[in-house]
């Protein structure tokens, strides 16, 4: 399973990188990348030492890229330890990474087409936000001021929500939310994305788009946005995963009529496994496990550091 925007902090995987010669390796290979797209080390981004991990990671120039080649990164290490994927799963920008484990693009093809969407964004969005809610979903119905400020970006779980708009309307429902005692978190992102606050971008990342060409996967992926496995990738898919909710829990739900399954979250951070925590029923024969989390301290992925 790969998440996309919202789980990269500053110095993830640092033990990793220090440790695991595939991880190190790889990531090494796909910044060459990185450098040649934007001009700056996503590397020397994430590792600065004089940057705290408490400092939110919401440049979208670096963000984007340092999701995808992580999670490419951590893919690879797992490969080469004999971990294989039955199926991939891919949530907003974990799709484009799915997308390249499963072959249909190269990692290098995604870079590229990362670089040109932060372009675009920053040229023609204003900034927005996304926005954690722990509460029912139903609370976005309920409350007109969230629905006539933001919209829904995805439904996670029983008792949480995202939302996203323009940062002002953000700002608005965030201090609104609290001072009803709700607890929320904020997205480490520069946009709504998932929402109508990244619509004045959609005309020229429509056809950045279309100038790719994904092959069809040799390993199947199942999106979160169709809610359905891609047999083939049509022309306007990545324009419709980075406009529409994510539909990850409606997604697990149809994984599960194939069940038992091993749900295996290859983030940093471990955010889908911990919905699948929530999602799961009771008397579920499957089972999830993150390969990484900001707690973690083993050096390699080795199965019997992190399969408990």
């Amino acid at each position: 399973m790969y998440p996309g925007q919202g789980c990269q902090y500053f110095h993830m995987c640092k033990t990793l990188f220090a440790h695991d010669t595939v991880f190190r390796d790889s990531l090494k290979r796909l910044d060459r990348w990185v450098q040649a797209e934007i001009g700056g080390s996503i590397i020397d981004y994430v590792f600065n030492e004089q940057v705290s991990a408490l400092i939110p990671f919401d440049a979208t120039l670096y963000s984007n890229q340092a999701v995808f080649c992580f999670e490419y990164a951590l893919t690879q290490s797992l490969l080469s330890r004999g971990v294989y994927p039955d199926v991939l799963l891919g949530a907003s920008l974990g799709e484009v990474v799915s997308a390249a484990v499963s072959g249909a693009l190269s990692p290098k093809e995604c870079i590229g087409l990362l670089a040109v969407s932060a372009r675009v964004l920053a040229q023609t969005c204003e900034p927005g936000g996304m926005l954690s809610v722990f509460a029912p979903p139903s609370l976005f119905d309920e409350d007109r001021l969230l629905h006539e400020n933001c919209e829904i970006a995805s439904v996670s779980f029983d008792r949480h929500f995202v939302v996203a708009a323009e940062r002002s309307r953000i700002e608005q429902v965030e201090a609104h939310l609290k001072a009803g005692n709700h607890i929320t978190s904020r997205l480490p992102v520069e946009y709504g994305f998932h929402s109508s606050a990244i619509d004045p971008a959609r005309s020229a990342l429509r056809e950045h788009y279309g100038n790719s060409t994904p092959g069809h996967p040799l390993v199947p992926v199942f999106s979160c946005q169709k809610k359905a496995m891609i047999r083939a990738y049509e022309v306007d898919h990545f324009d419709a995963v980075l406009r529409e909710p994510i539909y990850f829990k409606e997604t697990l739900a149809i994984l599960e009529l194939q069940g038992p399954n091993l749900y295996v979250d290859v983030s940093p951070s471990g955010t889908l496994s911990t919905y699948c925590k929530y999602i799961l029923h009771p008397d579920s024969k499957s089972r999830t496990v993150p390969v990484y989390t900001p707690f973690s301290k083993h050096g390699t992925l080795d199965p019997a550091l992190w399969l408990l």
